[in-house]
């Protein structure tokens, strides 16, 4: 107890000796072993600056949007089938989250043995997208879904229009979320252990998505699903995530046994299958799930990682100072906190082909997966 007392106490002294804004959450990191949190105005400092990539011009991006799209080759992406050929259905919703932010971390819990006292680290890289142009994210959301129409008719499948077909035959899933529209954003945060992503959700225009809970889309309306069955009929969920980033984090442990917490985030694209629902595409009555064999990486620069602020204890010498009278006096040892703020710079021309590349290939794994 006398040892949790002194422990305690030098957290404070170290905390005070940190910049104002820094206080509180170094405090509070220190009684709970959590993790500094990004600073409020993160957004404000990414839009401040030299974008540390070229920006596309916008008749850049108009061609962009109007070329013809290069697809990736989707052989071995997709697992399992769905079973629509023959019967009647309609697509309910098609679904795209955007990324465009996240965090990553890591820590080691402090530990004493042996008379020594081992101090905690904990690293944090925070990134932003600066300003998500929603224009152009719905402009891709709509080239994608009008490809993925395109791809249900080559293979000869015929969905009916949305509004018509539920409205003569009800629905087990009603589509009535609005996805974002300009203004009006709808935000989605995804946890993944040691990371966490920000999405932006988007469904094409004029549509709108089912309603989700914490574990997806639930059991709907059993009643519609029974009559769906008997009729021959099918509604169909679609979804994915275009990730901007990849992360990196050497996870937690004691510190007794790992010496030192490594996080980083870098700029890359994939194409995965959305949360909240169990495949690129699913079936509302049979619930039959196309999913995918793992994230589809796309290939090309398209962004760059900006640092824009943070904060590290190994930097500041009045924190330094307190750690070594602390070590010298109490034989305590040296908490190291560290936290990276990053703007995610986007050549937003480079943005459409890849993304659309991606989701294209998806898009046809989707298709590929209907019997």
């Amino acid at each position: 107890m006398q040892y949790f007392k002194s422990t305690l106490a030098f957290a404070a002294l170290t905390c005070l000796a940190l910049p104002g804004h820094a206080q509180f959450g170094s405090l509070l990191n220190a009684i709970t072993g959590g993790s500094n949190a990004p600073k409020a105005d993160q957004a404000a400092a990414a839009a401040q600056g030299t974008p540390s990539i070229a920006q596309a011009t916008p008749e850049q991006i108009d061609a962009a949007l109007a070329a013809p799209v290069a697809p990736m080759d989707a052989a071995g992406l997709v697992k399992g089938n769905a079973t629509l050929k023959g019967k009647r259905f309609y697509i309910a919703e098609y679904r795209v989250l955007f990324e465009i932010g996240g965090t990553v971390s890591a820590n080691t819990r402090a530990a004493y043995f042996g008379g020594t006292d081992y101090g905690a680290t904990n690293v944090r890289v925070n990134y932003l997208v600066p300003t998500p142009d929603v224009k152009l994210l719905q402009a891709i959301t709509d080239k994608a879904y009008a490809d993925f129409l395109a791809r249900l008719e080559a293979a000869g499948l015929k969905p009916e229009p949305a509004e018509a077909f539920v409205k003569e035959n009800g629905a087990i899933y009603e589509a009535t979320v609005e996805a974002t529209k300009p203004g009006a954003e709808v935000y989605e945060d995804v946890e993944l252990g040691y990371g966490k992503r920000k999405y932006l959700v988007m469904a094409p225009t004029g549509t709108r998505m089912v309603s989700r809970g914490f574990a997806g889309i639930g059991a709907g309306n059993i009643g519609k699903r029974i009559d769906f069955s008997k009729g021959n009929m099918e509604g169909v969920s679609v979804g994915m995530v275009v990730n901007l980033a990849a992360q990196e984090s050497s996870g937690g442990g004691s510190s007794m046994f790992k010496r030192g917490s490594s996080a980083n985030a870098s700029a890359a694209m994939e194409v995965a299958m959305a949360p909240k629902q169990f495949g690129v595409l699913q079936t509302h009555a049979l619930t039959h799930v196309v999913s995918l064999s793992g994230p589809l990486a796309v290939p090309g620069q398209f962004a760059n990682l900006r640092q824009t602020g943070g904060y590290d204890t190994q930097k500041d010498t009045a924190v330094k100072a307190l750690q070594i009278v602390g070590a010298l006096t109490m034989g305590l040892g040296a908490n190291q906190s560290k936290r990276i703020d990053m703007a995610l710079d986007v050549d937003n021309a480079a943005l459409v082909r890849q993304a659309l590349q991606g989701m294209t290939a998806v898009n046809q794994a989707a298709v590929s997966g209907i019997q």
